[in-house]
């Protein structure tokens, strides 16, 4: 299986990946992740070395991903991919070849502008659907949104869950909430994930049969 992490550019999708893979790691079902770093920051890569991750982390900021990477059938690929709005190349490889994508955004007039109407690229949502012509079954990944960076008690986070469903998208029940230590983890070990929000989300995917 394989899991494409999106966002537009204040997402923060690679703090995300690190975490999420790492509830997989400790969640009850034996799942074994890989992660594949589709940004050219090569974030995610460095940090699975300056964090002894127990899991690969493969370099993959390429437009060839679909053809040069391969998830085995055993394990669950996640994938960072770079700013969708200006990386499309790669994240039009990946989604090739995707089985379910996430989108990560705040609850944020910023985020919200640059997913349903970029001044000047492409939707993120335009994206998704033009995949469909270069996959196999040609329909477009599954795709759910996760609000990242939430504030306990704020109103934008309805709001933003409202006015994202209302243009058509799946909304997580699942939140990231807004944590100085989740922003300052990167480079850093990660342990207990499975015990906060990225073990709500590892739950949730599966009751909602999108884990495989």
């Amino acid at each position: 299986m394989l899991i494409a992490n999106v966002s537009p550019r204040t997402g923060g999708k690679t703090t995300n990946s690190g975490w999420f893979a790492h509830a997989l790691v400790e969640a009850q079902r034996d799942y074994k992740p890989v992660g594949f770093d589709a940004d050219h920051s090569q974030q995610f890569h460095a940090w699975s070395e300056t964090g002894d991750f127990p899991f690969e982390v493969k370099p993959a900021a390429s437009a060839k991903f679909h053809t040069e990477h391969v998830v085995p059938a055993e394990m669950i690929g996640i994938v960072d991919c770079g700013h969708t709005e200006n990386h499309p190349d790669i994240t039009n490889s990946v989604l090739r070849v995707a089985d379910l994508v996430i989108l990560h955004m705040a609850p944020t007039k910023a985020d919200f502008d640059r997913i349903i109407d970029p001044p000047d690229k492409t939707k993120i949502g335009d994206i998704i659907a033009m995949s469909a012509a270069l996959r196999s079954d040609r329909t477009p990944p599954p795709t759910w949104v996760l609000l990242n960076r939430t504030v306990s008690g704020a109103s934008s986070t309805g709001l933003y869950r409202d006015m994202m469903e209302d243009e058509g998208w799946n909304v997580l029940t699942t939140v990231i909430p807004r944590s100085e230590a989740l922003a300052q983890s990167v480079s850093y070990p990660i342990s207990g994930a499975s015990k906060g929000p990225f073990g709500s989300l590892v739950t949730e995917l599966e009751d909602r049969g999108l884990l495989k």
